[in-house]
């Protein structure tokens, strides 16, 4: 064996297991940077019209509410502000008790029809359907108890004119005994005096 064959195979034998090395080395940095790539990236949920949206129908009034709150003061565009403030408008009359919070409502829902103009209507009409659904059940309900309340009262008076009558019959009553009693008594009085 020549000096330059043992320098070959010695060179071969050196590089293949560089080579190996190096491809392996190589095969995991890739590895690895696949695998980042692939991993998903954790994000902050996106707060959209949409999840609002979701939020609202499926009952979740007091979290769509803080969506659109938080959509309609971090918007960009005019649309998505407007559109945030109908979503507003409608979760804030679904969940009016009193009649200022309706007033409040209502007011939201005069500036976003103010602010639209004459751009076409693309909110979800389904939001202001169920708000006015459920206002017009909240009147329902407040009428109902509203006549009870009425039907009460006016049984009250009933009773208490009732009583009244009663009362004065009694007295009426009372009134005439007190003057056969005094008649009696004049009568009385008059065959005790001496003749």
């Amino acid at each position: 064996m020549t000096i330059s064959s043992i320098q070959y195979r010695l060179f071969h034998l050196l590089c293949i297991p560089l080579l190996v090395i190096l491809t392996s080395s190589c095969t995991e940095i890739v590895g690895s940077l696949q695998q980042i790539q692939e991993e998903p990236m954790i994000e902050e949920p996106q707060t959209t019209q949409a999840a609002a949206d979701t939020l609202f129908i499926n009952g979740d009034f007091e979290n769509a509410l803080l969506e659109y709150e938080h959509i309609y003061e971090t918007a960009l565009s005019h649309e998505d502000r407007n559109s945030a403030l109908y979503g507003l408008a409608c979760t804030q009359m679904m969940l009016a008790n009193s009649d200022l919070q309706l007033i409040e409502a209502i007011d939201n829902l005069l500036r976003w029809d103010a602010n639209k103009g004459r751009e076409p209507f693309t909110e979800n009409r389904h939001l202001l359907t169920l708000a006015l659904r459920q206002q017009s059940y909240l009147i329902q309900q407040k009428h109902v108890a509203l006549a009870a309340r009425e039907q009460r009262k006016n049984n009250v008076i009933s009773y208490q004119k009732k009583k009244i009558s009663q009362m004065s019959t009694t007295l009426q009553n009372l009134k005439n005994q007190l003057e056969e009693l005094e008649e009696i008594d004049e009568t009385y009085q008059e065959k005790r005096k001496p003749l």
